[in-house]
């Protein structure tokens, strides 16, 4: 692991104090993983591909709407969320909820 990764890892590593957060992850808008902390079990580098793609996805339905790109967006899934946040062009943080019961 490199210096570069490991200061990376303790900028989001904090996310994971916050109340529901399963795992914290720096994603490359080209849905490539830089950085993460938590979430062992789950796939991130997975994750962050299909994230980069939703964020790309969302830029494309702006144009289509003549409006600015979401700086974020929150999907909320049985059971999961999913919080992606555009940081500049070229970097987005993605925030993976911890398991809930849904009913």
């Amino acid at each position: 692991m490199t210096d570069d990764s490991r200061s990376m890892e303790n900028i989001i590593a904090p996310y994971l104090e916050m109340e529901g957060v399963a795992a914290a992850a720096l994603v490359s808008t080209d849905g490539l993983l830089v950085a993460s902390a938590g979430g062992t079990a789950l796939g991130l580098e997975a994750l962050a591909a299909y994230s980069a793609s939703i964020m790309s996805s969302a830029k494309g339905l702006s144009e289509e709407l003549e409006t600015e790109p979401p700086r974020s967006l929150a999907l909320d899934f049985p059971g999961r969320t999913l919080t992606l946040a555009l940081l500049n062009d070229e970097l987005l943080l993605m925030l993976v909820g911890k398991p809930t019961r849904s009913g």
